[in-house]
């Protein structure tokens, strides 16, 4: 899915924004000079103020750059705060729902530790996704996948899909950097399942027909096991949870990926983040200690492997990969 066609109103915004940048002119003043009617103005100050590129106060043009690292940051406090208030379900449901079982009669919990997951976790989701009615909902985080693994996965959507069930799976953009993966989210495409991709996944869970739900018990620990939660309001709040992931995630063939079995050297780290925060070669050269050609040749490299066409797409791109938050 490309890029879509600049519209006449962008092409105003992004020419009254270039104005203002370049000549230090207040919007007001931008736009006499550039002849613009009273509707594109108000159109073109809403678009920037929505983007965070007009200073409120002076009307003037806000740092790019700037406005990117806003909201960068925004976006990872909003994902924080889903990390979090999964934590919470999470606990609530493994630990004290069962005290509650008079308020919600319909709640059943069961709780599979690790040395069960792989028989009778295994044999109950197989048991779900056949009496599945309606949807299927998959959270996938990063994971060492096996060939043995997807295609078990495969074959299980396979026969929910034969029913007629929707299947959507979410996984991490992180994943993309591994062949096997990107080969069968080709295959699960091709069978009818959406899926899409996020630089954050709160945790690892699947959802059925938004009455179930298996969910990894502790989001940072796999061998603590996984909740079974049936009925009640909580699975219900954990849908709603992964639709909003699901709303903010990109399409696959929006996402730039990773070179197959590459991994970024501390060098190509340190420079994306530079990129990223707007720094020249100049400046990102003396802080590394290194030549300015030396950091060309390199944005050159990160630039081609993100498949950016500019330094500061490829910070942008780096930054949805999730490479800027790699330890």
């Amino acid at each position: 899915m490309g890029e879509r066609p600049p519209s006449v109103h962008d092409s105003v915004t992004r020419s009254l924004y270039a104005r203002m940048h370049e000549q230090g002119e207040a919007l007001p003043e931008a736009a006499e000079q550039l002849s613009l009617a009273a509707a594109d103005i108000d159109q073109a100050r809403d678009q920037l103020t929505r983007l965070n590129l007009l200073n409120a106060e002076s009307q003037t043009a806000a740092d790019v750059t700037a406005a990117l690292n806003r909201s960068l940051q925004n976006s990872h406090r909003l994902l924080d705060s889903l990390v979090e208030q999964h934590v919470r379900t999470a606990t609530l449901a493994r630990h004290y729902l069962d005290v509650s079982k008079q308020a919600d009669s319909h709640a059943y919990v069961e709780f599979f530790s690790w040395h069960d997951r792989r028989e009778h976790l295994s044999e109950r989701i197989d048991e779900l996704a056949e009496l599945a009615e309606h949807e299927v909902l998959g959270m996938h985080p990063a994971t060492p996948w096996t060939r043995e693994s997807l295609e078990a996965g495969l074959a299980r959507n396979e026969t929910v899909l034969h029913n007629g069930v929707r299947v959507r799976g979410l996984h991490a953009q992180i994943a993309m950097a591994n062949p096997l993966v990107r080969e069968y989210m080709i295959r699960w495409r091709e069978r009818g399942m959406e899926i899409r991709v996020t630089p954050l996944i709160p945790t690892r869970m699947l959802i059925y027909d938004r009455r179930t739900a298996v969910v990894q018990a502790d989001p940072e620990n796999l061998e603590a096991g996984a909740v079974l939660i049936r009925g009640g309001t909580v699975v219900r709040s954990l849908a709603a949870v992964y639709d909003y992931c699901w709303t903010t995630a990109s399409e696959p063939e929006d996402v730039p990926r990773s070179a197959d079995g590459v991994t970024l050297t501390e060098q190509q780290r340190a420079v994306l983040r530079m990129l990223a925060a707007g720094a020249k070669d100049s400046a990102i050269a003396r802080s590394m200690g290194v030549s300015t050609r030396t950091v060309t040749r390199l944005v050159g490299e990160l630039t081609e492997m993100l498949g950016a066409s500019s330094r500061f797409q490829a910070g942008v791109r780096a930054a949805r990969l999730g490479w800027l938050d790699a330890d």
